[in-house]
């Protein structure tokens, strides 16, 4: 543990920065710093994979994903992947181009599903592709990996009945370049099927979430709140870590801007708000903390998934992340 008076320093730090913070140019040095810091990121995060080819996660924070894609099934009619593959089923010969794949986890899940579709993966991590292409070339999908920095990039790979950002976008800093490029390879008919964050920028909270967020926290145990993954070492937090993902790698660099530019490049037709706060107390951060086997964590769980749902059923707290499929404007 460290000791109070450090963790304070820390973040009244990190809370200066915040304001200075400006995004950096594409091709400056500042930029390319930016980037490997990310992918040296991912690839620790994949440093072990396991067979599916997603990012480790907690117990915790994969029942709280089974529990999104059944609020994303309830509310449009389909999960993600249920989306894709009805699309792709549609006619023989679909194609899909996933943007920020990384290994193609959920990619090569649809392919096995839907093997007459056409997909192409792009990532910035060609150590991350090159996982997902020997596996899709063990099992024989078509599932083809490219490598691209998509803030730069020319999307060349052809003309897609669906294009798929699978929490990819809140990395992204060219957004409005990133959407015309999808728009110009989309088919008229096309999809977009997005699931992303778009908390604050940097990863920060909106005043009201932090408010219910901290009340919350000051209800739990100290053993829910040690910190695995935001220092150096763990410790417990007196209060609810809020930092700026932005000051290293491209994490939430303008994930507060995601949804309105979405919604001006393109025709939404479905939209799933989730995640009000509970993404705070049950990922890779804090998830750690919570044995589901263990009747005071479901509890807890239980009861802050359904007080999440419940602010954003009301309307009383903004979405952290979102379900939309969107289409080509007329």
């Amino acid at each position: 543990m460290y000791p109070a008076r450090l963790r304070h320093h820390y973040h009244m730090l990190r809370a200066r920065l915040r304001h200075l913070w400006r995004p950096p140019r594409p091709g400056s040095h500042s930029y390319g710093r930016h980037v490997q810091e990310e992918i040296r990121h991912y690839a620790r995060v994949f440093d072990r994979p396991d067979e599916r080819l997603i990012e480790p996660s907690p117990p915790v924070w994969e029942e709280i994903q089974r529990r999104v894609a059944q609020r994303i099934a309830a509310m449009s009619g389909a999960d993600i992947t249920g989306h894709l593959l009805r699309r792709l089923r549609e006619k023989p010969g679909a194609r899909l181009l996933s943007l920020g794949s990384g290994a193609g986890g959920v990619e090569l899940a649809v392919a096995r599903e839907a093997p007459r579709a056409e997909i192409v993966c792009v990532d910035l991590n060609a150590k991350l592709l090159a996982l997902g292409r020997t596996q899709a070339e063990a099992e024989g999908l078509t599932v083809r990996f490219c490598p691209a920095d998509l803030n730069t990039a020319r999307f060349d790979w052809g003309r897609f009945g669906i294009v798929f950002c699978h929490a990819s976008l809140h990395h992204l800093l060219n957004l409005d370049r990133v959407f015309e490029e999808i728009a110009r390879c989309l088919e008229a008919d096309g999809e977009l099927i997005v699931v992303d964050v778009i908390t604050r920028n940097g990863y920060g909270m909106w005043p009201e979430t932090r408010k219910v967020a901290r009340t919350l926290w000051a209800t739990l145990p100290d053993r829910y709140r040690i910190n695995h993954t935001a220092y150096p070492g763990k410790w417990m937090d007196k209060r609810i870590w809020e930092g700026d993902t932005r000051l290293a790698g491209m994490e939430c660099a303008r994930s507060e801007e995601v949804l309105p530019l979405l919604r001006t490049h393109f025709r939404e037709t479905a939209h799933v708000p989730l995640l009000a706060f509970c993404r705070r107390f049950f990922d890779t951060m804090y998830g750690p903390n919570y044995e589901l086997s263990r009747p005071l964590d479901r509890a807890i769980v239980d009861w802050l998934w359904q007080l999440d749902c419940r602010h954003l059923d009301s309307g009383a707290l903004r979405p952290e992340s979102f379900f939309g499929v969107f289409r080509l404007r007329e």
